[in-house]
């Protein structure tokens, strides 16, 4: 089955091209030619009907005077013999006389004089009795009047069958270059939408991989290059910042360290006024050691590998009562329930000390930004075929929308209404990396109110 996301790119795909101006400017010119070819047309049908009729008239003129009317009149009735007949009338008409034998017994209409009249004329409805023609009349003399008609119905409907056949042909082209351009801009559109996501993959989760050349087109191959590159350098700046705050980490641990053990030898002998001193300075210690055992924690896991396929198997359900176990009275103090509800699903590789440090860090933090008389619904399931989710779920102040990448970030403090809780702000980057090293992946969604963390653990690696 494809993809929804497929889906909603393809719909995107065509509709930016449907509505491009490509398409429109294409419409635009063939419905133009068909106008100019229909216009050209039926104005050429109308010149050399208009020719033709003009060199008839100028022909009998000639003849009635150089000859008379008697060779005149002989002409006409000829012509009503011969193989154009059915196409052109002849009619003489003398005043005072009845001249109706000279000509044909027919009606007609006759046209406007101007090539737009005619074309608005001949696109008219034909009947049976009613027959297009081009007619001229000239005076020969004050009592003799000479009218050529030329009947042009099968010439108009012979141009009215190529104009229909030329706009088919317009439309069909027109069609065909849609689909041919909508596939085309599909695919260059659906390489892009591949490397957008890979890269939002790659950027949230594993700044180690990069794009692969070989699954887009040659055109978007650039691209991929480009995007590596900075991936590349991404990458290293953020060793190096990294790097940097892991030496800081590291050197200062040892002396800190010391330092927390000469506080505690210290205790004893100070006098008891300076008991509370001490006992702060140990606490600010232990803070400190903490924050650099967690920012090493993370760098350790963030720089190895992801747990294997042989790694020792762990039930979920067991860290978690664990978890929930220990943080119960933590919870009671600020007077908030736990709920925990778990179904008895399959174990998963992984280490139970990271994974009790995740949920532990995920539970201390809603506690911690939940008012007395919340709840904290903890559920564990399963997620499709191949996955487990495990859902903590509060009523605190939750997190908005636009921070919750960032706070995956180390040290981040979100907003004051956050910052205000005691910690060093590496609670949820430490959580995301035991995510990662576990194959697992962590969202954040509203739980109105509230926030509801979901980790998904896949279950085979």
């Amino acid at each position: 089955m494809m993809n929804s996301s497929l889906i909603i790119a393809w719909v995107l795909t065509l509709r930016v091209h449907l509505l491009s101006r490509f398409s429109l400017a294409l419409a635009a010119v063939g419905g133009l030619l068909f106008i100019v070819l229909t216009f050209f047309s039926y104005s050429n049908l109308y010149t050399q009907l208009n020719s033709d009729i003009h060199g008839r008239i100028q022909f009998l003129s000639e003849v009635y005077h150089n000859h008379g009317l008697e060779r005149l009149t002989d002409i006409v009735a000829r012509q009503g013999y011969s193989d154009d007949s059915a196409d052109v009338l002849y009619f003489l008409e003398f005043k005072f006389a009845d001249t109706s034998a000279l000509a044909p017994a027919v009606v007609y209409r006759e046209t406007a004089t101007g090539p737009i009249q005619f074309l608005w004329q001949g696109l008219g409805s034909n009947t049976d009795n009613d027959h297009k023609m081009l007619a001229e009349t000239k005076a020969l003399n004050p009592g003799l009047m000479l009218t050529v008609g030329r009947f042009y119905q099968k010439e108009f409907d012979t141009i009215n069958y190529l104009i229909g056949n030329v706009a088919l042909v317009i439309a069909v082209f027109w069609l065909g270059a849609m689909v041919i351009t909508s596939v085309a801009t599909h695919r260059a559109l659906m390489g892009t939408h591949r490397i957008s996501k890979e890269l939002r993959a790659i950027m949230g989760q594993n700044l180690a991989r990069r794009l692969q050349p070989e699954t887009v087109t040659p055109y978007l191959k650039d691209l991929v290059d480009v995007g590596n590159e900075m991936l590349e350098h991404v990458a290293l700046s953020l060793q190096g910042v990294r790097s940097v705050s892991d030496n800081i980490a590291h050197d200062l641990r040892t002396p800190l360290t010391r330092l927390r053990n000469k506080l505690t030898q210290l205790k004893p002998q100070v006098p008891r006024e300076y008991e509370s001193t001490i006992d702060e300075l140990l606490s600010d210690c232990d803070d400190l050691l903490g924050s650099f055992n967690a920012l090493l924690r993370i760098s350790m896991l963030e720089a190895g590998s992801q747990i294997r396929g042989d790694a020792k198997k762990v039930s979920l359900r067991v860290v978690l009562q664990d978890v929930v176990d220990m943080y119960e009275p933590v919870a009671h103090d600020a007077g908030v329930l736990l709920d925990f509800q778990a179904e008895y699903v399959d174990q998963i590789n992984g280490e139970t000390d990271l994974l009790g440090q995740m949920f532990a860090n995920i539970i201390d933090n809603a506690i911690k930004f939940t008012a007395s008389g919340g709840l904290i619904q903890i559920r564990l399931e399963r997620f499709g075929p191949e996955q487990l989710s495990v859902s903590i779920a509060d009523s605190g102040i939750g997190i908005p929308q636009a921070e919750r990448k960032q706070v995956f970030r180390r040290f981040y403090r979100g907003e004051p209404s956050r910052s205000e809780h005691k910690g060093h702000g590496l609670g949820l980057s430490l959580v995301q990396a035991i995510a990662f090293y576990h194959r697992a992946n962590v969202e954040l969604k509203d739980n109105n109110p509230g926030l509801r963390v979901e980790v998904y653990f896949p279950l085979a690696i």
